[in-house]
């Protein structure tokens, strides 16, 4: 690796870099200029080219820059220069970067969420991270690093990495970053690096990803790798061990590695189309559904704190265009969506805004069911949340609530009784939680939780008797009232009904009775629901059997016997 430095007084310097050790790749501007061992010359090593400035001396470089500063005469036979007295300025000057002395930088943990370091300790932001230290993300957890230059890298859940590499030259822009990813993923967001000799990589076990500033992202699994360039240029490289092949990925584009074979780069799967998700969440868990990508094999869905999605709370990925979204307090955070291909390589990101007021959760419902029949007076039940004090009740006869018959926000308790004279028809009910007047919640919003799904009920019309109609060959009794229901009916000659002559539950609309003694009687009839259950009385109606209708009945009773 070779460095070319101008060593003015304020040591501004310009390097460049030339490495035999390990396969890294340099963007510089457009262009990607890659460093390998087969590339190099056979003699050359790892060193820094410095431009001589009036006044330089030997000793004085060394001092700057060497880790053993007495070896200085070394320096001189090293550059075949006769006399150390008078160094020419603008010649140059070379040290190997063997002698070199580099200062250890650390990282400081802006964000961490149940992650842990290489002895279990869990890490926590305003951490500093040093090189070799290693940190495990877990099943749920995401970290953040911040480095010195800016750049941020957050690691998702499931990942294992370590710091193989923070540093720098002292008194230079020149710094060496590198990442050592076991397993999981990094999104990268370099900074642009100030000198060319300067690199950041990201290493898995048989790939290097190098850039000079710019968005990425980087994947492992076993022995598979993903590269995904968001902006920018990067150059990805199979370690030295592998074959000496490289590849130079743009914006927009990325590549998958199967073990150090680097397959073709491809273009990334254009965004998913997120605008009919929910901007507003007042579920505890909500199914989200966009619709299905030509080309998409899976689903990343990610959810953070902030726009830059550097406090990452969830991220997980579905093999369908759906995904159920649950366990956010309520807040305000940002939703990202993206496509992944036939490949496992992820797309551009769709990301929009989204807002959680799922509290205070509305109550469980529980009587009507969503769809139930009733008759009589309609009787509206739920479970009672722990420490909700009232509740808000609403009926419409629309499912958007348009036109309400009920709207009553005080109710306590946890059931309500509707105005028996309510018509028939279908109705619809919701429910919400209020909160206690000391209670005035996260959000400014007012005391009303969300309201819960809606069910639908349909109130039967009653039943009406029609006049009995009083024959020789009996009495015929009809009535009107919802079809596809059977009908209990009861005759009696009292008309308090305490006792019956008749009491069955009859299908149809009517019914014919021919054993009746001479009297007068009285009849009704009620709806029955599927469940056994009864709606109201009808109102009774009167009729009489005639005394001679009962000896025509004798008389024919009689006729066998004559």
């Amino acid at each position: 690796m070779a460095i070319d430095l101008n060593c003015s007084e304020n040591n501004m310097l310009h390097v460049a870099l030339r490495s035999k050790r390990r396969v890294t790749a340099i963007v510089v501007g457009a262009s990607l200029v890659f460093s390998l061992a087969t590339m190099a010359p056979a003699h050359a090593e790892q060193e820094l080219t410095l431009t001589i400035v009036q006044g330089d001396t030997l000793i004085g470089i060394s001092d700057r820059f060497l880790q053993d500063p007495r070896r200085w005469p070394e320096l001189q036979r090293f550059n075949s220069i006769p006399n150390d007295r008078r160094l020419k300025p603008g010649s140059t000057l070379r040290i190997p970067l063997d002698w070199v002395r580099w200062a250890e930088l650390t990282a400081e943990v802006v964000f961490a969420k149940e992650v842990v370091d290489g002895s279990g300790k869990a890490l926590t932001a305003g951490m500093q991270l040093k090189a070799g230290e290693r940190f495990d993300t877990g099943k749920t957890g995401s970290l953040t690093l911040r480095l010195p230059d800016g750049s941020q890298v957050v690691f998702p859940p499931k990942t294992q990495a370590s710091l193989g590499l923070l540093r720098e030259v002292p008194g230079t822009a020149v710094r060496a970053t590198a990442i050592e990813l076991k397993a999981g993923g990094a999104d990268s967001n370099v900074v642009p690096l100030k000198n060319p000799a300067s690199s950041f990589e990201i290493r898995t076990p048989r790939v290097v990803t190098a850039v000079r500033g710019t968005r990425f992202r980087v994947a492992a699994s076993e022995d598979t790798s993903f590269h995904e360039v968001v902006s920018g240029v990067v150059g990805v490289a199979p370690s030295l061990d592998s074959a000496p092949t490289q590849s130079t990925l743009n914006a927009l584009q990325g590549l998958r590695a199967d073990g150090a074979n680097l397959r073709p780069p491809v273009s990334l799967l254009p965004p998913v189309d997120v605008s009919k998700l929910p901007r507003r969440i007042e579920r505890t868990a909500l199914n989200l559904s966009v619709p299905a990508l030509p080309g998409a094999m899976a689903l990343r869905w990610q959810v953070a704190a902030n726009a830059d999605f550097t406090q990452l709370l969830q991220s997980d990925r579905t093999s369908d265009p759906s995904w159920l979204l649950t366990s956010l307090e309520d807040g305000n955070y940002f939703l990202r969506v993206r496509a992944a291909d036939a490949q496992g390589l992820e797309g551009q990101d769709a990301q929009i805004p989204i807002a959680v007021r799922a509290r205070p959760e509305p109550p469980l419902m529980r009587a009507p069911a969503a769809g139930e029949d009733l008759a009589g007076v309609v009787a509206l039940s739920w479970a009672e949340p722990a420490g909700a004090p009232q509740y808000q009740v609403q009926v419409a006869r629309d499912a958007a609530f348009a036109d309400k018959v009920l709207d009553r926000a005080d109710v306590k308790g946890g059931q309500l009784a509707l105005d028996a004279s309510l018509a028939p028809g279908t109705y619809h009910w919701r429910l919400a939680t209020v909160r206690a007047a000391n209670d005035k919640g996260p959000f400014s919003e007012g005391p009303r939780g969300p309201f819960g799904d809606s069910a639908a009920f349909t109130l039967l019309p009653p039943s009406t008797m029609a006049p009995p109609e009083v024959g020789k060959d009996g009495v015929k009794l009809s009535w009107s009232g919802p079809a596809g229901f059977s009908h209990r009916v009861q005759v009696s000659s009292d008309a308090n009904f305490g006792k019956t002559e008749f009491d069955e539950v009859v299908p149809g609309s009517s019914v014919s009775l021919s054993e009746l003694a001479a009297g007068v009687y009285y009849v009704r009839t009620q709806v029955v629901l599927k469940n056994g259950k009864a709606g109201n009385w009808s109102t009774p109606q009167q009729f009489e059997v005639p005394k001679e209708r009962q000896w025509g009945w004798l008389l024919l009773l009689l006729l066998p016997l004559l």
